[in-house]
């Protein structure tokens, strides 16, 4: 899908504000259908004309911001007889050739991904499989033979040679994804991921690379400092595996994965808080006996809750 751009100062621009509404909505739509239809700002007169009428179209030639035939704009090319064309439409958007050659790059990332997903399913090969499917068939005819037997008689119910969880769908025998990585990205905290290669971002098992991994998401150092400053005493390695994990499994993608990545880690450590905040968490401290295991930790989360109610964190 490609997008026709306009800039944040469109709205208050001098020609917008001459031309009116009616004649900056006709040109949003020929920007539209120019970009969706990759004509690079040409125009076939036939569709300006259905789509405007004959004053905002006059109104558009004589701001410039859409130009007939015979135009005087040095920077912009002659349309054809009867058509016309968006003034500076390659300024702003992408040309034809960029967009087919993103497009077309696109394409080949999805095969990969198919072919090495295709991989991962089948990592013996074809024929392994097939042996093993012909086994468990044989297996599966033996053990139907056993029970029309008379002699044979059922054990009592109970723990079988297989368990449930060996024949769970979920199970699948991916190993859990590691941590992020901890090498050094942006030094700006909430800014842009990294470029890192998606062949060294993918975890190991992997069958497919999700968007995450494709951004290239990895916790930095600038990252650890926030959140050392922002959210005390909050796991920031377990919290960052989840979040990782979460997004792989839902496989969509965000403006900024570390700005999405602190709205995490605000959200983890309000929830912790609350929790430690149950009636049935209360802890006092006997005097003289400090406190260990989980009346430590909850004791930990309730200075957390004070704080951040102190900071005054909207999270």
């Amino acid at each position: 899908m490609a997008w026709f751009a306009l800039d944040d100062g469109f709205d208050t621009h001098p020609k917008v504000r001459k031309a009116g509404n009616a004649a900056v909505g006709l040109f949003v739509r020929l920007g539209v259908h120019a970009t969706k239809h990759l004509t690079e700002g040409h125009l076939d007169g036939d569709i300006v004309r259905a789509y405007g009428t004959a004053p905002t179209i006059r109104k558009l030639i004589t701001v410039g911001m859409l130009h007939e035939p015979g135009h005087g704009c040095p920077r912009c090319p002659q349309p054809a007889d009867g058509d016309y064309l968006i003034h500076d439409y390659l300024d702003y958007n992408k040309s034809r050739a960029q967009i087919e050659s993103a497009r077309e790059a696109a394409r080949k990332r999805q095969q990969r991904g198919r072919e090495s997903a295709r991989r991962n399913a089948n990592p013996r090969g074809i024929d392994d499989v097939s042996r093993s499917n012909r086994s468990r068939n044989d297996a599966d005819s033996d053990a139907n033979r056993l029970r029309n037997d008379p002699l044979f008689e059922e054990e009592p119910a109970g723990q079988g040679d297989v368990s449930r969880r060996d024949t769970h769908e979920g199970a699948t025998g991916v190993p859990s994804p590691p941590l992020p990585s901890h090498t050094t990205g942006a030094d700006v905290v909430g800014g842009a991921t990294g470029s890192r290669s998606r062949a060294e971002q993918q975890p190991e098992g992997c069958p497919t690379p999700a968007p995450i991994d494709d951004d290239g998401f990895a916790l930095t150092d600038p990252m650890r400092r926030w959140a050392a400053s922002t959210v005390p005493g909050l796991d920031v390695d377990y919290e960052t595996a989840q979040f990782v994990t979460h997004f792989r499994g839902e496989r969509t993608r965000r403006r900024s994965w570390p700005d999405e990545w602190q709205k995490w880690m605000r959200r983890s450590a309000k929830f912790a808080s609350e929790r430690a905040l149950r009636p049935a968490s209360n802890v006092i401290a006997l005097p003289g006996q400090p406190l260990t295991g989980t009346d430590a930790k909850v004791a930990g989360w309730l200075a957390l809750s004070e704080q951040l109610r102190q900071n005054g964190d909207p999270a």
